[in-house]
């Protein structure tokens, strides 16, 4: 469930190139549903069954918090709830030709981006990678489960 409100939250960014507070509630949305996947699955489902607990006890303990994609959720959630600040910025662009009615557009560009101590990140790609390897960690832990 928090899996598919994180990826509903991120397509409905991209699809309506928010930027300015929409952009923030849904990147703050974005970040805490990815981390709440993880507490979900230790507080919640590890309960549903002997097997579950043995699954999901074993990957909570194998699976590092440093690992790239959990350090980024993890770091990027906290700055925004725990620091009340996450250098991150969306921009949408337009060129086009002509004028008034005669306006064409002939490009757009959607940029994601967030900062660590200066240094420019790309935060598309980021929270791609992100959704994704949540997508591949409850995959191999269903997949392991009768």
């Amino acid at each position: 469930m928090y899996l598919k409100s994180a990826q509903w939250g991120f397509d409905e960014m991209i699809k309506k190139k928010l930027i300015g507070y929409a952009f923030r509630f849904h990147i703050l949305g974005v970040l805490a549903s990815l981390r709440t996947v993880q507490h979900a699955l230790y507080n919640h489902d590890r309960h549903l069954s002997s097997e579950h607990r043995k699954v999901i006890d074993h990957w909570w303990a194998t699976t590092p918090l440093d690992g790239p994609e959990l350090a980024f959720i993890k770091s990027a959630r906290d700055q925004m709830l725990k620091q009340g600040s996450f250098d991150a910025y969306a921009t949408h662009t337009e060129s086009g030709t002509g004028e008034g009615s005669n306006y064409t557009v002939t490009g757009e560009d959607y940029d994601l981006a967030y900062y660590v101590d200066g240094v420019r990140h790309d935060l598309l790609a980021k929270l791609r990678s992100a959704v994704a390897w949540c997508e591949r960690e409850l995959a191999s832990i269903e997949a392991k489960l009768p």
